[in-house]
């Protein structure tokens, strides 16, 4: 079994495009799991939802999901610019994404187990394996590591929700975070997109995995935005004015 896991496209329709054609340069692939935050915090959310339902992805439930469900924003800190901007961008979501189609965001699984032949689970979820808000950090504590894990704990969990890279080992579970699709700052990530490639090793009857990276043009983005009135341009990774 072959699986392509992406997170955190945040409705960046350029970011995505590029990694599903390196999916499919890879292929053949048994399913195609997008991790959550698929529609909040990009120009195009519309476009990404079917972007993705034609690619045959299996989408999960991320926390964004959950506040379009609620039609309230979690509490973003501090004050300013910014600020101002990232709930300008949750509003005009809102707006721009019918009920329904919020609606069918919000019934998402939460999380996805696999398993072949009795070995081992995979684990894929949005931000742990208990709840879609907290995070998992390089220097989570271990009691707190074992409580997001989870239950019946995977030999190895695929998770976003924190946009940057991470792999980290906690007794018999490897947590592996790939990076995200669309929304990226960190300067040494401009412009690149990652996925995990996933597969089960049947001769060490184990789960391995290869992280992938692809760059983006993040011009045509801040240009999808701009012809949208997009509120969040200003915040968009690449942008410089």
């Amino acid at each position: 079994m072959r699986i392509a896991v992406l997170t955190d496209v945040h409705a960046n329709l350029t970011a995505l495009r590029a990694v599903l054609a390196d999916i499919r340069a890879r292929e053949p692939f048994q399913l195609v799991v997008s991790a959550g935050d698929q529609l909040c915090g990009g120009p195009r959310p519309l476009e990404t939802w079917d972007e993705l339902q034609a690619a045959g992805a299996t989408m999960l439930k991320g926390d964004t999901e959950r506040d379009l469900e609620i039609g309230s924003f979690k509490s973003v800190p501090g004050r300013g610019l910014r600020r101002d901007l990232i709930l300008a961008v949750f509003d005009w979501t809102m707006k721009r994404v019918p009920e329904d189609l919020r609606a069918r965001a919000a019934s998402l699984p939460r999380r996805l187990r696999l398993q072949v032949d009795d070995g081992p689970e995979l684990l894929l979820a949005h931000a742990n394996g208990v709840n879609l808000h907290e995070f998992i950090w390089a220097d989570t504590p271990a009691v707190e590591l074992e409580r997001l894990i989870g239950p019946n704990p995977p030999a190895l969990m695929v998770v976003g929700h924190i946009h940057a890279p991470l792999e980290l080992e906690y007794k018999a579970t490897t947590i592996l975070r790939p990076g995200s699709v669309g929304l990226k700052y960190e300067p040494q990530w401009a412009g690149v997109a990652h996925w995990a490639e996933v597969w089960w090793d049947s001769e060490r009857a184990a789960w391995a995995f290869r992280v992938h990276q692809v760059k983006w043009d993040h011009r045509l983005e801040i240009e999808a935005g701009r012809a949208v009135n997009y509120p969040g341009v200003r915040i968009l990774p690449g942008y410089a004015g």
